[in-house]
């Protein structure tokens, strides 16, 4: 029957003459500033002006494309270690072209509206104070930031030491007010489906980030090597001196991924958005950062609370499971995973997985069943345990075949009784509990004969399960089909969390919990004293300032150095300055270019040196992505005190590893550990084949290629804390409207009636995972990460539950 709702025509939202002004306005500045970007690009314009020219005609064509198309390439777009340009970057232009193509189609041709009843977005004026009371911070605590204004010359725009570092921080939240109104229009014209394409952009967005950390753990440390002290940055470039983007970025999609894999309707969507989410796990886990563990513990628990306070079902709907008995399963297989790892690995993890795999489908046979055929199943498993014992003992990985004929032969016999086959539940005891003991079998195989204690554990407790499913009064679970999304998600979760909480360095990691926060606290305390006087307590000491500020009035003596672009006698030349202490190479700050990946020794090198006092300049060619090096080769140069530019040339004795599959990036890199500075100029590095790979080694184009990076200390350069970094660089104004944005934003979503619509337990989820992870970390100095911030925190401010029909 046609309810009224239904038959109700779409609403029709004639935009106003401000929103034709606004966006003519907007049109202008974004032409302006887009071309102003393109003059001094490093990189190929061509080539950037067509993918641009590109992506701004499809959104002049469906101007809604944007809220898909911007988030996906949100986290992959920025070249910044291969341009050398920190200040005004490529996302900085996909951010202006999407501004200029919405300003043009909002100016000239509104897109129509489609909104049949009330919109999922209302502008209330709460919002709308408290996004006032941070744009005026940001405006004055930038002003203090900016001014003085210093010279027009690439040596601004080295470093963070700069006043322009206000313009860099800035445009964060410069990029996210101009956004704002265009996704509310999009919001209040499409409804629900905007707020879809926008879930499903983070979610892509989610995509493209996990893919490239998954490139960069496969290319460096290895897919499983979860020992080695490596930190996952993806293509979040800001993390070259620390921070928390990627690890922002992460808690702040992975909720929309979850979120798209439970709506997701179709094989083909259900496939690749459980393939998202897998390769997102996989990053988050492989962050080894302990504060994302407990993010997402949090977004975890957020969502199962808000999917415990959804209305009951109603008659005729399908029955919601127990919590209870989901947790106590979920329980049992973490502790069956956390029993089998420590002594069988991953081949014992991943065979207890099969076999909780395959118990989950076999739930409906195993039910009702009587204790003497219990009985019988599992006397049946224990003589298929011996079978896969024997061909232990007399065939080349018999204990493989033996578990890998087992697990085909239970699924083969699911298949069979999906077809009407009667086959009771003893069959799937005897197999399933033979697939238990084999699995300690296996690690009995893999590690000691005698060692298979933890996972005996293990294949007990799952043994009881299944007792449990097939002798209980009323069942532990009750398969469905599209519950298999979820069985795999809960598997993937529990098998990282074992495999990462497991591993040397994130045991190491959490043991030194107590000490790092004692780092932490006396950092928050050496940050805190740079607040001088009653202007900084109110302004703070101006956005961006806090890396200039820190350098030169805190005593730290680990400060790893420093970097910046001078001239002299009409040459430029690069001034780089060693730790106050001495350090390890990869405890400073190392100038550093990126060269072709099929570079080959031998390579020789070539360059002027000034020095006031006798020291040591280390020179390295490594494969590495942006903090740690992986296999290089090293040249130790001494540098004479004598005030004079002297030549020096020289190659690199050992040879570089060969490029590896997938392909490792190759970089060139300069640091001091002792706190003698060192000038630089006329760099030059040949290869085997002749070529020379060094862009720019007079610096008479600024920056142009050249990065620079600390691998290990990052301190000096972030509060490490959201609302303090918040208060230093923008003073109580500024703390005050990031705290109250963010508490109102949770309150508001938790509440009744809010909490209801569709996508508030997501928003909550994304909102308080960022929250977490700003606990330890400033996140508003990275602009990436404030635009997506703000725009969810918008959503979350103005949401609203539609009436229902």
């Amino acid at each position: 029957m046609t309810t009224a709702a239904s038959a109700r025509p779409p609403t029709v939202h004639r935009p106003g003459p401000g929103a034709r002004l606004y966006g003519g306005l907007i049109l202008v500045v974004a032409v302006v500033l887009l071309s102003a970007w393109f003059a001094p690009y490093p990189l190929d314009r061509r080539i950037a002006g067509a993918l641009l020219g590109l992506y701004g005609a499809i959104l002049i064509a469906r101007p809604t494309a944007w809220l898909v198309l911007l988030p996906a390439l949100w986290p992959v777009a920025d070249l910044a270690p291969w341009g050398g340009h920190i200040h005004f970057t490529e996302s900085d232009a996909l951010a202006l072209t999407t501004l200029a193509a919405l300003g043009l189609r909002e100016a000239f041709a509104p897109p129509p509206a489609t909104l049949a009843g009330r919109a999922p977005l209302k502008l209330r004026a709460g919002a709308l104070g408290l996004f006032g009371l941070l744009a005026l911070s940001v405006a004055l605590s930038g002003l203090h930031g900016l001014l003085p204004l210093p010279a027009a010359d690439a040596a601004s725009l080295v470093g963070y030491n700069s006043t322009l570092n206000a313009l860099r921080i800035g445009k964060g939240f410069l990029f996210a007010f101009a956004l704002i109104p265009f996704l509310h229009l999009a919001v209040r014209r499409d409804g629900e489906a905007a707020l879809d394409r926008f879930g499903l952009g983070l979610t892509l967005g989610l995509g493209t980030c996990a893919a490239a950390a998954l490139w960069e753990r496969v290319a460096f440390p290895g897919f499983t090597n979860f020992a080695s002290d490596y930190r996952t940055t993806a293509l979040f470039w800001e993390m070259h001196v620390g921070g928390a983007a990627l690890d922002a970025w992460l808690m702040l999609s992975f909720p929309f991924a979850l979120l798209g894999l439970r709506r997701a309707r179709g094989p083909l969507a259900r496939t690749l958005t459980l393939l998202i989410v897998a390769i997102g796990l996989y990053a988050l886990f492989t962050t080894f950062s302990r504060i994302v563990y407990g993010a997402l513990l949090v977004m975890l628990a957020v969502l199962g609370l808000a999917s415990l306070g959804r209305p009951t079902a109603t008659a005729g709907d399908t029955p919601r499971r127990h919590p209870v008995r989901l947790a106590a399963l979920v329980a049992a297989l973490l502790a069956g995973g956390v029993l089998t790892f420590p002594e069988g690995g991953y081949r014992a993890l991943l065979a207890f997985t099969g076999t909780a795999l395959l118990a989950w489908p076999a739930g409906t046979a195993l039910a009702g069943m009587r204790p003497a055929r219990f009985a019988l199943g599992l006397a049946g498993s224990l003589v298929l345990a011996v079978v896969v014992a024997g061909a232990a003992l007399n065939l080349p990985k018999g204990v493989y075949l033996g578990y890998a004929g087992l697990w085909a032969s239970a699924a083969l016999a699911l298949g069979l009784r999906r077809r009407g086959a009667a086959i009771g539940g003893a069959v799937f005891v005897a197999l399933l509990g033979g697939l238990a003991w084999s699995t300690v079998l296996v690690s009995a195989f893999w590690s000691e004969p005698l060692r298979f204690a933890g996972t005996l554990g293990g294949a007990v407790l799952l043994i009881v399960v299944l007792a449990r499913q097939a002798l209980g009064r009323t069942p532990l679970w009750q398969p469905r089909g599209r519950d298999v999304q979820g069985l795999v998600t809960v598997l993937a979760v529990g098998g990282m969390l074992v495999t990462t909480l497991g591993g040397y360095y994130m045991g190491s990691r959490l043991a030194n919990t107590a000490a790092d926060a004692g780092t932490r606290f006396q950092h928050t305390e050496r940050s805190l004293s740079l607040m001088q006087g009653g202007l900084d307590a109110l302004l703070g000491i101006g956005l961006g300032r806090f890396p200039e500020a820190y350098f030169w009035h805190v005593a730290d003596p680990a400060t790893p150095g420093s970097l910046s672009l001078l001239g002299d006698a009409g040459s430029r030349y690069m001034r780089l300055g060693g730790p106050r202490q001495p350090r390890s190479i990869d405890e400073v700050v190392l100038l550093t270019q990126r060269l072709p990946m099929d570079a080959t020794t031998p390579l020789h090198y070539r360059f002027k040196a000034r020095s006031q006092s006798d020291t040591q300049l280390m020179l390295a060619v490594c494969r590495k992505h942006l903090l740690y090096a992986a296999p290089c080769t090293y040249s130790l140069v001494p540098i004479r005190g004598s005030g004079e530019w002297q030549q020096i040339a020289g190659s690199f004795a050992e040879p570089l590893a060969p490029p590896a599959w997938p392909p490792q990036i190759t970089v060139f890199t300069a640091g001091l550990t002792t706190a003698t500075p060192v000038d630089l100029d006329d760099i030059e590095l040949i290869d085997g084949q002749l070529r020379p790979l060094v862009s720019n080694g007079d610096f008479e184009r600024g920056g142009d290629f050249w990065f620079f990076s600390s691998d290990r200390d990052h301190l000096p350069w972030h509060a490490k804390n959201l609302f303090v970094h918040a208060y230093i660089e923008q003073g109580t104004l500024g703390g005050a409207a990031v705290l109250l944005l963010l508490a109102a934003a949770l309150l508001h979503l938790a509440r009744r009636p809010t909490r209801l619509q569709p996508h508030a337990p997501t928003l909550l989820a994304a909102l308080a995972g960022v929250t977490t992870v700003g606990m330890v970390d400033s996140l508003l100095d990275m602009p990436r990460i404030t635009v997506m911030l703000l725009l969810l925190l918008w959503l979350g401010l103005n949401l609203r539950q539609p009436p229902a029909r």
